[in-house]
């Protein structure tokens, strides 16, 4: 029998699911057009940041980033708009403090990793409905199948058929919710893992932004109306800059 390896590795997967179902909870259109794009938020309001190109036609043009709800409401935000360059030394100036600290990072990193993430006990609980499942199932088929080809109390068929199709329906529930869980916790495992390794392979503090790293730590940045870029990262710590 020929074997094929998975064109998408199964972490890859559930991290794509997992960041599908929160983009999708948010209500938010994201753009890939920019790094930046999807990643930046308003911290007055919560709208995304877009962008927005001043001074087009002229020498002086520029890329400026702004809350998009001020930009379209008469209600403007007192956040401030941002430069590319501008959101780019935020970034080189709270990433170098993690690469500095990268040591004490990592010394915590394995035990934090296995509380966040582990999936044993709701993979167990998993196994246990699954179980269930697969057997309310089969006395649902058998039970049809018997009235079919035999003489059964009607009111009594129709009393166990509720019984079994209702608990059928919880069990699917259940095994839904806990499916979710474990998505989200084998996501959180490897958002963690991916960041843990891009501040490992920095040999040194960054000079020039990398887009690369920025994909690999940032999960999301808030921005004050005081003038404070808040790093959401994703291993689940936050870091304030002042821009």
């Amino acid at each position: 029998m020929d074997f094929h390896p998975p064109i998408i590795e199964p972490e890859v997967f559930d991290l794509v699911q997992y960041e599908m179902k929160q983009r999708k909870a948010s209500g938010k259109w994201v753009s890939a057009a920019h790094c930046f794009s999807g990643k930046i938020f308003c911290g007055e309001c919560g709208s995304l940041y877009g962008s927005k190109l001043q001074h087009g036609k002229s020498k002086y043009k520029r890329m400026m980033w702004q809350c998009n709800q001020a930009a379209s409401s008469r209600i403007k935000c007192k956040t401030p708009q941002l430069t590319d360059k501008q959101v780019q030394e935020a970034f080189i100036a709270v990433i170098n403090k993690l690469i500095a600290n990268k040591a004490v990072i990592e010394q915590a990193f394995k035990e934090m990793l296995f509380i966040l993430t582990d999936n044993t006990k709701l993979e167990a609980r998993h196994n246990d409905l699954q179980d269930e499942y697969d057997v309310v199932r089969e006395m649902i088929r058998k039970l049809i199948e018997e009235n079919a080809t035999t003489t059964l109390d009607q009111k009594e068929y129709q009393r166990q058929y509720n019984s079994f199709t209702e608990r059928y329906v919880i069990l699917k529930e259940r095994l839904v919710e806990i499916n979710e869980q474990i998505q989200e916790r084998a996501a959180k495992r490897t958002n963690m893992k991916r960041f843990m390794e891009a501040i490992k392979s920095q040999k040194r503090l960054i000079t020039k932004f990398d887009e690369e790293l920025w994909f690999a730590t940032v999960k999301s940045a808030e921005i004050t109306a005081t003038n404070e870029m808040c790093f959401s990262f994703r291993d689940g710590s936050n870091k304030i800059v002042r821009l």
